[in-house]
């Protein structure tokens, strides 16, 4: 359970990505202003779809099956990634 949940923070990788391509600066920010977040709609996997792909997969945490549990846990991690990211963004707390 809580190996999924933590692998589920993997869905910030996109931030290291961007930084390496070059699309923003190392010590920089993806947004305009100064303190601002925006994760959501900049970065390739911070989206309704991934969010949503996320809640179904946490539907799996119900089966018998421990691999398929394991799926599901890993699912609410990226959810659960996913939904600070949004509120961080909503406070605009942090650079």
């Amino acid at each position: 359970m809580v190996w999924g949940l933590l692998l589920g923070n993997l869905v910030d990788l996109d931030h290291v990505y961007y930084r390496l391509i070059g699309k923003v600066e190392w010590f920089g920010s993806a947004c305009s202003k100064l303190g601002e977040q925006c994760s959501w709609g900049v970065y390739p996997l911070h989206n309704i779809y991934v969010l949503i792909t996320g809640l179904v997969l946490g539907l799996l945490i119900f089966v018998k099956d421990i691999r398929l549990k394991f799926i599901g846990w890993l699912g609410l991690g990226v959810v659960l990634a996913l939904v600070l990211d949004l509120i961080h963004g909503w406070i605009g707390f942090g650079f």
